[in-house]
């Protein structure tokens, strides 16, 4: 929490088909955890509590386009969608966005999450659909 805090607003997906506009978050930007981080890698891991994972190309992660969350609508996030902390990457489906995240792994290579090897798509670009793979 010592770390600078940022408001986000943004538009969210969900790969079951469903859009909320306009949503309201506070947190801290993944380029402020990777500021003084050096690697060769291009992918990372998320990890959450639970044994959750997901994959997400580095590149996703940074150029304020993800940030770690704590902040809904003001409140703070309730357990069920992620609280106390989840990731917010709402350029992608939002099952990447993974909730009760402890950790990010950098990885020399892409290696599929929990629903990426369960049939969901590898990337999950909502503007192009990646649903399933």
């Amino acid at each position: 929490m010592a770390l600078p805090q940022v408001d986000i607003r943004t538009d969210i997906h969900c790969v079951t088909s469903w859009s909320k506009l306009g949503t309201s978050w506070r947190g801290v930007s993944l380029d402020t955890l990777f500021e003084d981080v050096e690697t060769t890698s291009e992918f990372t891991t998320a990890h959450s509590y639970g044994g959750y994972t997901t994959n997400l190309p580095l590149q996703d992660l940074l150029g304020g386009q993800a940030w770690v969350v704590w902040e809904f609508d003001g409140e703070p996030l309730e357990r069920a969608h992620g609280g106390p902390a989840r990731l917010l990457v709402p350029h992608l489906y939002f099952w990447k966005s993974a909730k009760w995240i402890n950790g990010l792994e950098l990885m020399p290579h892409d290696v599929p999450g929990f629903w990426e090897s369960n049939g969901y798509h590898i990337y999950g670009d909502p503007w192009r659909e990646e649903r399933y793979s």
